[in-house]
């Protein structure tokens, strides 16, 4: 059964901000946290940012953010959203460089650190944007033909990663 893009965008902004509102407690829990749930957690964490928030960004830039500016007349209206999405795709290669260095350097205090700053910035980035993406979901809800939303809703239904809770 084919989602209607109400349906999709709700489904995913559910599992985003599940995943994102966790965030400043994960982080917190890096300054206490034995070494083995630490790094359980940094790579529960890098799943979700890679294996669903990226495509999910992936999937508003071909899909969404195009419609939005053809109804808005104004093909650069989406800049600011997309430069979000540039800092958040560094936020997360920033995140990730962490992860990669697992295996061969321990989890110090200064990494700890920089892990829960990176994260913090990703929670509130994310936090302000998935929000104007909302607002943005509903103005393309209003503003198009019931099967131009359906074209858009089937380009929004990526897969949710395992990680995505």
């Amino acid at each position: 059964m084919t989602q209607s893009l109400p349906q999709v965008a709700h489904e995913h902004h559910s599992r985003l901000l599940h995943n994102v509102d966790a965030m400043p407690a994960m982080a917190d829990s890096l300054m206490t946290a034995p070494a083995e749930e630490a790094w359980a957690s940094l790579v529960a964490a890098r799943a979700f940012l890679e294996g669903t928030l990226l495509p999910h960004i992936d999937a508003s830039e071909h899909t969404i953010y195009p419609e939005l500016e053809r109804m808005f007349q104004n093909g650069h209206s989406m800049a600011p959203m997309r430069r979000e999405h540039v800092e958040i795709r560094r936020l997360v290669a920033e995140f990730a460089a962490v992860g990669d260095k697992q295996a061969t350097e321990p989890l110090t205090l200064a990494r700890t650190l920089a892990v829960r700053r990176t994260l913090f910035q990703l929670y509130a980035l994310l936090k302000i944007h998935l929000a104007e993406e909302e607002a943005y979901l509903r103005i393309v809800e209003r503003g198009v033909a019931p099967d131009e939303a359906d074209v858009l809703a089937a380009g929004m239904a990526h897969p949710i990663g395992a990680a995505a809770g």
